[in-house]
C-alpha cells in the first residue's frame, strides 16, 4: 500500500538507510499480531542495481528518462493494497517525484519522502572509498550534485517529508511507520476520478473550453509575446517551460488525454477550465523534466 521514496545526492548513504528501512519494516510486521494495522504488509526494496540502471545511463538524457522510466514502471507495477514499496532512487527531479505521488495518490496509497541529507564533501569522500566497480566518476558525481531539485514540504509531493542526516545512528522509525502504515491513502485527483455518465452539453462544454486554452497558448507563442505565463483567466495562467516551445501536437494530445479522462465526470462547468490548466501544467511540468 503505502510508497517511501528515498531522496538525496549520490553515495549519501540512502543506498545502506534503504536497506536498514526495509529490515525495520519487516521485523515491525512480523511482530504484529493478526488483524492489527499493517499486519498484512510485504516490503518490496526498489533500487538502480535491483533494477538494472548503472551509473553511465545518467550521463545522456535519453538514458536517465528511460531509467526513469523503468523505476515508475516498477513503483506502478507493484503498488497495492498489500505492499510496502520502498524506492532507493536519487530522485532528484521535482517532476519525476511529482509522478510518483501521483501514482500514490491514483491508488490511495500513503506516501513520503525520506530526504538523505549529507555535505557534498561527505559524498565526494565515500565514494572515493568504494570499490572501483561502484565509484561514480566525479564529474558525474558533481554534475548530479548541481542538479539535484532539493525536496520542500511545502509541495504536497514531497510532504510529508523526513529529513536523515548523513551521520545519524537511527532513522525516525515510528515517524515513518505512522506516515505510511497508519495513515489513511491520499484521495485521488480530481481529473482522474470517474464518475456517472454527463449530459451531451457537459462533453461540448468541455471540448471548447479546453480548445480555448490550447488556442490561447498556440497564439501566445505564434505571437511570441514573451514571458512563460500565459494568462487564460483572471489569475489563471499556463506556466511554459523554460526556454522551449511546446508544439501544437503535444498540447492537443495532452488535451485529449484530459478530455478521455473526463467524459465519464459530473463536474460544475465553471471548473473545467481551471482543472484543465492545472492539468495542462502538471504534464508540461513532468515532460519538461
Amino acid at each position: 500500500m503505502p510508497l517511501i521514496l528515498l531522496s538525496g545526492f549520490p553515495s549519501s548513504g540512502k543506498t545502506t538507510w534503504a536497506n536498514k528501512l526495509a529490515d525495520q519494516m519487516r521485523e515491525r510486521i512480523s511482530s504484529l499480531s493478526p488483524g492489527e494495522p499493517g499486519s498484512n504488509l510485504k516490503v518490496i526494496l526498489h533500487n538502480d542495481e535491483s533494477l538494472g540502471i548503472k551509473h553511465e545511463d545518467y550521463i545522456e538524457s535519453r538514458h536517465e528518462k528511460a531509467a526513469r522510466g523503468t523505476q515508475i514502471s516498477a513503483v506502478k507495477r507493484d503498488l497495492s493494497k498489500n505492499n510496502v514499496i520502498i524506492l532507493d532512487s536519487m530522485a532528484y527531479i521535482k517532476g519525476f517525484r511529482y509522478q510518483l505521488h501521483c501514482e500514490s495518490k491514483a491508488l490511495s496509497t500513503s506516501h513520503c519522502v525520506i530526504h538523505v541529507l549529507a555535505p557534498t564533501e561527505i559524498c565526494f569522500q565515500w565514494n572515493s572509498a568504494r570499490p572501483a566497480a561502484e565509484r561514480w566518476d566525479e564529474d558525474l558525481l558533481k554534475s548530479l550534485i548541481m542538479r539535484y531539485e532539493e525536496p520542500d514540504a511545502r509541495n504536497r509531493w514531497d510532504s510529508p517529508l523526513i529529513g536523515v542526516a548523513y551521520d545519524d545512528q537511527n532513522l525516525p522509525f515510528e515517524e515513518i511507520w505512522e506516515s505510511v502504515a497508519l495513515k489513511k491513502g491520499l484521495r485521488p485527483n480530481n481529473a482522474t476520478v470517474l464518475k456517472p455518465a454527463s449530459s451531451m452539453s457537459f462533453l461540448q462544454e468541455l471540448d471548447q473550453l479546453t480548445s480555448s486554452v490550447v488556442n490561447k497558448v498556440v497564439q501566445h507563442q505564434q505571437q511570441q509575446i514573451g514571458g512563460q505565463d500565459v494568462p487564460i483567466d483572471k489569475d489563471l495562467y499556463v506556466h511554459l517551460p523554460q526556454m522551449q516551445t511546446v508544439s501544437i501536437a503535444q498540447l492537443q494530445r495532452i488535451r485529449r488525454t484530459y478530455v478521455t479522462l473526463n467524459r465519464m465526470r459530473t463536474v460544475d462547468t465553471t471548473r473545467i477550465t481551471p482543472l484543465f490548466v492545472e492539468y495542462l501544467n502538471n504534464s508540461l511540468e513532468s515532460s519538461e523534466s
